[in-house]
């Protein structure tokens, strides 16, 4: 058994940016493999990318002393349009531009019967703003646009013939953007903030409802650039949305007396939105991560009920489809085993709890029997279990032994949300199913009209959550959202966003990366008057 481990906006959209840093060139280059970004004017725009790890791999050592490059202007949003200038070239030579960035990553274990969070780690990465060639006086100018990465400051080189010439920098300020000023109770709002940094203290930031925590918001893998929705909350009328920095997941309140004022100072305290009517509870709705941000696994990629099984040359086995929900049917299809012979199916599932010194362990749970035909191959039909969310192994067993092992992902499902109309007071039941057991998956994150209430957790009920919320709140529609949540990471990490909401998990979650597919679930009810509601 594994022991507990402790673990009023105007009609258009607003744009508002932050305070920029003082530029320096203090950092040093590290030419490398470069990423290429959009540029304009006389230059060679850029179209290929080659992974971050290349920065590491210097392909010249840059001179001890560089020229200075003139970067007009030196600050300035992401896709705004900036010059680089340098001088004393050789008339005729081709200059690059590169600009150094950083790309984000999550750093997580995964063994049979457990995905630890271990960290977020930046890498450098050089990306190419572009070439042009010296005129006659040797000066090189490049009209290019800042690309989308982290915020703060970006050193810029110079380079010819693959060394460094010249050095300047280019600030990213922060923006955010709100989709929309007004709408009915549960409109989408759709929130965009760029240039967000990598740096620890300063690369989350927070969401505010009326004063109510609503949730945080990351950038780690993707460049910088926060996209997510909440939805409009009643009652009718004007409501205050604030975005806060949050180096602890939760608002900062007071960052104008902190050490990154610089940065934060000058984000407006908030923006209005007008809630402009009530049409009822929406229909609830599930909304998936962007399938190209989910990384497909390969068959013998690291996942929870996995063995260190190898099956017999020839040997194949896959569950059909390879995802879904509790109690759909699936086939497992084997092929390259002997003729004629009797197997047992298994599920390799997780049992347990981490809030007891039980701990938990990996258990073995029957399918039932099948018997190869006369090629070697199984084709049988089964009901996936109501367990457990997330990677699963099922395994085939000939005479007590391994022989084939397929995955099988179990996704989450809301089962419900009842009644749909009540009094305030009465209870709103919510059930979900197929929650994992993983530090990753194993809990939700509910919000109530936009406020934080909580979170809730289905490993010890084997991956069913059933909530009991007190409506409250006057007559009309009320909004209850589910988000993932980090439940708990590794002791030495330096993360501080656990249990609750993460409203960019669609697009930046550690768990995308291996695999899983972890949705938000859309819910609401309606507050009657009782006479009504007992109709």
């Amino acid at each position: 058994m594994r022991p507990h481990a402790p673990g009023a906006l105007t009609m258009f959209a607003l744009v508002l940016t932050a305070a920029g840093l003082a530029l320096s060139a203090c950092s040093s280059p590290e030419p490398a493999s470069t990423e290429q970004a959009s540029t304009e004017g006389a230059a060679t725009p850029a179209t290929t990318a080659e992974a971050p790890k290349a920065a590491s791999t210097p392909k010249a050592e840059a001179t001890p002393e560089l020229s200075k490059l003139l970067v007009e202007p030196a600050t300035g949003n992401v896709g705004n349009s900036f010059t680089v200038t340098t001088k004393g070239v050789l008339p005729g030579a081709t200059v690059e531009f590169k600009w150094r960035g950083v790309e984000g990553s999550y750093v997580t274990e995964v063994i049979p019967d457990n995905v630890q969070y271990i960290e977020r780690k930046y890498a450098p990465r050089l990306i190419s703003l572009g070439k042009t060639v010296a005129d006659a006086q040797g000066v090189a100018t490049l009209s290019t646009k800042v690309p989308e990465d982290h915020g703060d400051i970006h050193d810029i080189f110079a380079v010819v013939d693959g060394t460094n010439v010249a050095r300047g920098g280019y600030s990213i300020k922060r923006t955010i953007t709100i989709s929309e000023s007004e709408g009915p109770i549960g409109a989408p709002i759709k929130i965009k903030i760029t240039g967000m940094s990598s740096s620890y203290y300063q690369s989350t930031m927070a969401v505010r409802w009326d004063n109510m925590y609503t949730g945080f918001v990351s950038t780690v893998t993707t460049r910088g650039t926060a996209e997510f929705t909440i939805r409009a909350a009643g009652p009718v009328g004007d409501h205050t949305i604030q975005v806060y920095p949050a180096s602890h997941g939760v608002p900062y309140l007071n960052s104008h007396q902190g050490p990154n004022v610089a940065i934060f100072g000058h984000l407006p305290d908030k923006f209005v939105y007008r809630v402009t009517g009530d049409n009822g509870a929406p229909a609830g709705a599930v909304e998936w991560p962007d399938a190209a941000r989910i990384t497909a696994l390969k068959a013998d990629s690291p996942r929870t009920g996995a063995s260190a099984f190898k099956p017999a040359g020839g040997v194949s086995a896959s569950v059909e489809p390879s995802s879904g929900r509790i109690l759909e049917k699936v086939s497992l299809k084997v092929k390259g085993l002997p003729a004629d012979v009797p197997v047992e199916l298994v599920w390799v599932t997780a049992r347990g709890n981490r809030a007891s010194t039980s701990g938990w362990s990996l258990e073995l749970v029957p399918l039932g029997a099948a018997k190869t035909g006369s090629d070697g191959s199984v084709d049988a039909r089964f009901d996936v279990p109501d367990d457990l969310g997330g990677w699963h192994t099922v395994r085939v067993l000939a005479k007590g032994a391994v022989v084939a092992e397929a995955p099988y992902y179990l996704e989450r499902s809301l089962v419900g949300v009842t009644p749909q109309r009540v009094s305030a007071g009465d209870v709103v039941t919510i059930q979900l199913k197929g929650i994992g057991w993983t530090e990753l998956d194993n809990g939700i994150a509910v919000t109530y009209d936009n406020g934080f209430v909580g979170y809730a957790c289905g490993f010890n009920s084997n991956g069913d959550i059933t909530l009991y919320i007190t409506a409250t709140g006057g007559p009309g529609t009320h909004i209850i959202d589910i988000y993932p949540m980090i439940y708990e990471g590794h002791p030495n990490a330096q993360v501080f966003d656990f249990a609750v909401p993460q409203l960019t998990a669609l697009r930046d979650n550690p768990s995308l990366d291996i695999g899983y597919r972890l949705p938000v679930f859309r819910t609401a009810f309606k507050i009657v008057e009782p006479a009504v509601a007992q109709r």
